[in-house]
């Protein structure tokens, strides 16, 4: 049986518990599966597993930036079976078919391709008082992950498979909403534009705990600083209990945004929503009425 590399960047343990289920149905067909999340360092090389499998978050429409670091990382993949999975909140956009060109032009043979839905906690949404996807995945979700592990299974075995088709691109305000949230805008403006207010800080760290790429250190004075390596998450700022950190996303060219996608995204019958109030750190959701 065949030996498999899981990778995948899991903030809130969603994609994680995917990862999980989709190991277990390749485990229950006799293949060893290693699973490794990007937020805690480089993975193993590639090479000493028979198959790879890559599982992210889609950010902005588009996969997270941690999952394209290591993308752009990867040598030729010449004939290595491949799979991808893609967790999404609201939209998902064609942060699949980017991890999936990417895997392709190295070479990669797809063995598949799954979408999953992973509840939502970007900052944006749950200040207009919406999370998206709440208790997601639910139990229905992973067993249909493991059963996606399973179909992996019988693929390695030789069993034909239909390719999955791509993903419908996303409409023009997204695309541009990705435009502004573009990588070299990231490192050159956003990360330079958080803010701390020392008055408010109680010194918790959780800002410095909870940064997936390590990016928020202390100074000597007890100040955050923040470099060069923010994906633009916002959970130093969402999970701050003292409302001590502000960051870009407040700026007044993405209120408009904001507004739009929630308003879209909460009548759309096929996205589940919550209301919800975030405030000091924590999300609490509205009693009904």
């Amino acid at each position: 049986m065949s030996t498999c590399l899981i990778v995948h960047f899991s903030q809130g343990g969603t994609t994680r518990r995917v990862a999980e289920a989709i190991a277990t149905g390749l485990r229950a067909q006799g293949h060893a599966v290693e699973l490794h999340d990007l937020k805690d360092g480089p993975p193993p090389a590639h090479d000493r597993y028979d198959v790879l499998g890559i599982g992210c978050p889609a950010h902005y429409y588009r996969p997270a930036l941690l999952v394209s670091d290591y993308l752009a990382t990867l040598p030729a993949l010449t004939g290595k079976p491949v799979f991808t999975f893609v967790l999404h909140a609201a939209y998902l956009g064609d942060a699949g078919n980017q991890v999936r060109h990417e895997l392709a032009r190295r070479g990669a043979a797809e063995l598949g391709y799954a979408r999953f839905r992973g509840e939502g906690h970007f900052l944006g949404y749950l200040r207009h008082g919406y999370q998206f996807s709440p208790a997601s995945p639910d139990a229905g979700a992973l067993a249909r992950a493991e059963r996606f592990g399973g179909e992996l299974a019988a693929r390695l075995a030789g069993q034909a498979q239909d390719r999955a088709p791509l993903d419908p691109p996303p409409p023009a305000v997204y695309r541009l909403e990705r435009l502004l949230t573009s990588r070299p805008l990231i490192r050159h403006v956003y990360s330079r534009l958080f803010r701390q207010d020392r008055e408010r800080c109680s010194g918790c760290g959780s800002c410095v705990k909870g940064c997936p790429t390590r990016n928020i250190s202390e100074d000597d004075e007890g100040g955050r600083v923040w470099g060069r390596d923010c994906i633009l998450c916002f959970a130093c700022e969402r999970r701050c209990p003292r409302r001590a950190i502000s960051a870009p996303l407040t700026w007044a060219m993405f209120w408009p945004f904001m507004v739009f996608n929630t308003w879209s995204a909460s009548r759309d019958p096929g996205i589940g929503h919550l209301r919800v109030v975030h405030a000091n750190g924590r999300t609490s959701a509205v009693p009904p009425p």
